[in-house]
């Protein structure tokens, strides 16, 4: 395998500039870092890791991990992700600490503070969509702390590395698509969502909207929230389905799945009602339910992929002073319905 020196020989520079190209330091010319940077890619040149095991034990790397405490599994699956991860950073002597923090952008900031006074170096968040958080993640970024964004977003926030999750418009277009495909005549939708302030839901929902603008037969009749939570969104379901007496179609944006589609099975026996749903993830309650006919089809997002990428990103860059391939890391979609809702 081609060393650094060979590669400082081919290109015309000292070993050390190719250690700062490397590492991405700032002081090295355009010129010279594309010329360094062609030969390493060129022949697929990748750092000696166990080389750097020592040296970055001595470096106590913590990465803070923030996510959202909700009555949501798929929230379990993200953080099996992230421990999964976690246990084999010790190797490396990296630790990470996860906090589970209800949705709130004063919490959310709360929580960024201590972890911060635990001095970690990189943080992964899952953040509210509000302007206090942006500005208090700009901080964290400027003091040289990178930032992966997980599962959720911020509009127009450049962190330091990338977002990791699924493109939550697509997903909201897929889902429109795919109840465009199981219903014919009039479509009025009952929309249930997660948190109004969360970007990931408002994407999702965006998504639905434009794309169902150019299918005149689909409305959306009422939208509620139901905070991920389980009972919540059984009340919420039921009383919109009792109000809406039109309802025929139900999109369940987020969490809160089981609760919403017991509501849904109630009022189809007590009202003769047939409700068609679309949902999102293949947790284990969300799974019985495609089983049993009262969900049609799932989105999935691979909630334990994100966990463990939001992390992989960070170890690539601590350990071999790799940048992500893009700003945006996206998880693949996948469509369940019955036949294939156990694979």
């Amino acid at each position: 395998m081609i060393t650094q020196i060979q590669i400082a020989e081919m290109a015309g520079v000292s070993r050390s500039t190719v250690g700062r190209v490397l590492n991405h330091c700032e002081d090295v010319n355009e010129e010279t870092r594309k010329k360094v940077t062609d030969i390493i890619e060129r022949m697929d040149y990748h750092p000696n890791r166990a080389g750097k095991a020592l040296a970055i034990k001595q470096k106590n790397l913590k990465i803070g991990c923030i996510i959202i405490q909700a009555d949501n599994p798929f929230y379990a699956e993200l953080n099996k992700g992230i421990q999964e991860k976690a246990e084999e950073f010790k190797t490396y002597g990296i630790s990470v600490i996860v906090e589970s923090v209800v949705f709130r952008t004063k919490d959310q900031i709360q929580k960024i503070d201590e972890l911060l006074a635990q001095n970690i170096t990189a943080l992964v968040i899952q953040p509210t969509n509000e302007t206090a958080i942006a500005e208090k993640l700009l901080e964290v970024e400027k003091s040289g702390i990178p930032i992966v964004t997980v599962n959720t977003d911020l509009p127009d926030f450049h962190s330091t590395f990338c977002y990791v999750g699924n493109d939550f418009y697509l997903c909201g277009k897929t889902a429109a698509n795919l109840m465009e495909m199981i219903t014919d005549g009039p479509c009025n939708i009952g929309v249930i969502t997660g948190f109004f302030k969360a970007k990931s839901h408002a994407d999702r929902i965006r998504g639905f909207q434009d794309y169902i603008r150019n299918v005149p037969r689909m409305s959306i009749a009422a939208i509620a929230e139901n905070m991920d939570d389980e009972m919540e969104s059984y009340f919420v379901t039921k009383t919109m389905l009792k109000e809406h007496p039109e309802i025929n179609t139900m999109f369940l944006v987020a969490g809160g799945v089981h609760g919403a589609g017991t509501a849904i099975k109630s009022v189809e026996e007590e009202q003769n009602r047939h409700i068609r749903t679309i949902s999102f993830d293949d947790v284990p309650t969300t799974r019985s339910l495609v089983r049993d006919g009262t969900i049609q089809a799932t989105i999935c997002q691979q909630p334990i992929r994100q966990g463990q990428m939001a992390l992989a990103v960070l170890f690539e860059y601590f350990v071999d002073g790799k940048l992500p391939d893009s700003k945006r890391l996206y998880t693949d979609i996948q469509i369940k319905i019955q036949a294939n809702i156990d694979t």
